[in-house]
């Protein structure tokens, strides 16, 4: 679909720096695995907002320059009324559409319609290219019905990629080996996901990366061929720039979960409220107060700062989350932005 999207391209090449790019939408909270590690656990009881809202949200994400939506859950195709109405509202004809599915219940003919919605890309969680131990996490059957999926995704002529969640032991594994080998073969994208100490996996720091961990991971990154799509085989998510890795989370990067929360990173989840309650755009200046959301940090840091986990994670294990942004970073309420005609005299 991505090259048959003349307005993305003109979107994308006038995008400036400064800009959100991407926002990420929890379609639903309900998911069809119990994944040891679940970040999402957090949500998963929560209600999903009314999708009206969400036409809002998408129009002024447009005029902040976002051009890349990251649909996820949950499991995004279990409610695909919902999912089909979000992806409508994100103006596909002009943005780039990733779906985020654990493959258990993806179908041929879902893929066609998926496709049909002008999806761009599928990228499906797979924690290891030995069966048993993805299986291991995800549930019996779960390994092989991804692959199955990744082939009819490649099938409709959709680009594709895996999505693997990674510890400080994982990385040099023998499965990590098979699905680096996997994706060369298919010439599909590795997006290596680190431990994050959050969800199931709650202020847990004994499985984080270390700092070879990530330079390993980095180094493997420029090593990495070139796909036939001109993309590096691997990339993380602070790989944005060639140049150097930063931080997305609030920069480039937001996450609104199914109930409506707006949080900097789905991984960071200090809420800054409720779409239906205030604009994105405030939400985004709100959170940029704090020195942590910046193109300064190059590292993820919810995963890999010391200095953040420390003063931001760890004091509040076993507390409900999200947590309140404002109270956690010292944040200062600001005022909506000013509509283009307010303030003008008639």
């Amino acid at each position: 679909m991505y090259e048959q999207k003349p307005l993305l391209h003109a979107r994308q090449a006038a995008h400036r720096p400064g800009q959100l790019r991407t926002l990420a939408l929890d379609i639903t909270p309900i998911c069809n695995l119990k994944c040891s590690y679940c970040y999402a656990e957090t949500f998963v009881k929560s209600k999903p907002i009314d999708l009206t809202v969400y036409k809002r949200l998408c129009d002024e994400a447009f005029e902040m320059g976002v051009f890349h939506y990251i649909f996820q859950g949950g499991e995004p195709i279990l409610d695909p009324q919902r999912l089909e109405a979000l992806i409508g509202y994100a103006h596909p004809e002009s943005t780039y559409l990733n779906l985020i599915s654990n493959g258990w219940a993806m179908t041929a003919e879902r893929i066609d319609w998926l496709k049909d919605l002008q999806i761009d890309k599928i990228t499906y969680s797979l924690d290891s290219g030995i069966p048993e131990e993805h299986d291991k996490i995800r549930g019996k059957g779960s390994h092989q019905r991804v692959l199955q999926a990744i082939e009819d995704t490649l099938k409709a002529g959709l680009l594709c990629g895996i999505s693997t969640v990674v510890t400080r032991t994982s990385l040099y594994s023998e499965g990590f080996q098979m699905l680096y080998d996997f994706t060369l073969k298919k010439d599909i994208r590795f997006h290596i996901q680190i431990a994050e100490p959050v969800g199931k996996w709650d202020a847990q720091t004994d499985l984080l990366m270390r700092l070879e961990d990530s330079a390993f991971i980095e180094k493997l990154f420029h090593d990495s061929p070139t796909l036939s799509n001109g993309q590096k085989l691997i990339h993380r998510d602070i790989y944005g720039s060639l140049s150097s890795p930063n931080c997305p989370a609030a920069t480039n990067f937001m996450s609104i979960s199914a109930n409506g929360e707006c949080l900097p990173c789905n991984f960071l989840q200090y809420s800054l409220g409720r779409i239906s309650e205030k604009p994105l755009s405030q939400m985004r200046s709100e959170i940029l107060q704090s020195p942590w959301f910046s193109e300064k940090h190059e590292s993820c840091i919810c995963g890999e700062d010391a200095e953040f986990i420390e003063q931001f994670i760890l004091p509040y294990a076993g507390q409900t989350k999200p947590l309140d942004a404002y109270s956690v970073f010292g944040l200062k309420a600001l005022s909506p932005p000013s509509k283009p005609d307010e303030g003008r005299s008639s």
